[in-house]
């Protein structure tokens, strides 16, 4: 009997029909399916993000209109594509049945981890590049968004080599949106100062700082720039040109009597024409 059973474990290990093979292949089988589905969603994550387009719409269930360019484009896939479009029917009779999948990576929560991931690697390559440069300046701006928080912008610049040609191009990255809502030149110097430290940028190689006219941010002495020059002498301060020039233009335009009355005849006709169509057609 032990010797039966000897050569039958023998056969199966020779012909690879053992459980543990068959389990093995299964989970490799398993393995690889998920696999090819990820790269799918990373491809949508990747084509929506590089332009700018919205992921989700009023549903998120496959199948509805409403369900947002995510899921559209998904299920535009599946149309040519067995693995996702027998993945998708899976998760449509799930979302119908009411029953929760263990797991479909299609849910918000997984596009954000994914859009994170990328933003995260594409942070890299920049303090990458910046660290290569070492010498940088810098660019930070404010303002509300829609849901009326404050976020400060941080942009960095620097000059890069170019691998191929050798030449020297000027960069400009966007690095990170910050939410901060306080207003003094010492907090406005005190965030800069933290989220170059986040990034491990130091602030002794920074040659240019670059801020608009605001007297919390361009005062000599308790200004932000002020307070980063304190400390860090070679940071030498731009103010924005373009503010400069508009703030001038609107002073300007304000001493000049016959200009604001030009200019206000001209916006109470509009007025008068765009608030009606029949008038908005002559």
């Amino acid at each position: 009997m032990c010797y039966v059973e000897w050569r039958r474990l023998e056969e199966n290990l020779r012909d690879n029909t053992t459980i543990n093979f068959l389990l093995n292949d299964n989970i490799k089988t398993e393995v690889e399916r998920w696999r090819q589905i990820l790269r799918r969603v990373l491809d949508v994550i990747l084509f929506l993000g590089e332009r700018g387009l919205a992921f989700r719409g009023d549903s998120h269930l496959i199948g509805d209109p409403k369900n947002g360019i995510f899921l559209v484009i998904m299920e535009l896939i599946g149309h040519y594509d067995s693995i996702l479009h027998d993945h998708l029917e899976k998760v449509k009779a799930s979302q119908q049945s009411h029953k929760r999948m263990q797991a479909h990576y299609l849910s918000n929560d997984i596009q954000n981890e994914f859009i994170q991931c990328c933003a995260d690697k594409v942070t890299n390559v920049i303090l990458d590049e910046r660290e290569k440069c070492k010498y940088f300046s810098m660019i930070v701006d404010a303002t509300s968004n829609t849901a009326h928080i404050e976020q400060n912008v941080f942009i960095l610049r620097y000059v890069l080599q170019d691998k191929l040609t050798g030449k020297y191009e000027v960069k400009e990255r966007f690095l990170e949106f910050v939410d901060y809502n306080k207003k003094t030149g010492e907090d406005i110097a005190n965030i800069i100062t933290s989220t170059l430290q986040k990034h491990k940028i130091p602030l002794m190689c920074c040659r240019g700082q670059g801020y608009d006219n605001g007297s919390n941010i361009k005062g000599s002495v308790k200004g932000a720039q002020a307070r980063i020059l304190q400390h860090y002498p070679l940071a030498t301060y731009s103010p924005c040109a373009c503010h400069s020039l508009n703030l001038c233009g609107a002073q300007a335009a304000e001493c000049c009597t016959q200009v604001i009355t030009f200019f206000g005849i001209v916006q109470k006709l509009y007025n008068i024409f765009s608030s009606s169509p029949q008038r908005w057609e002559i």
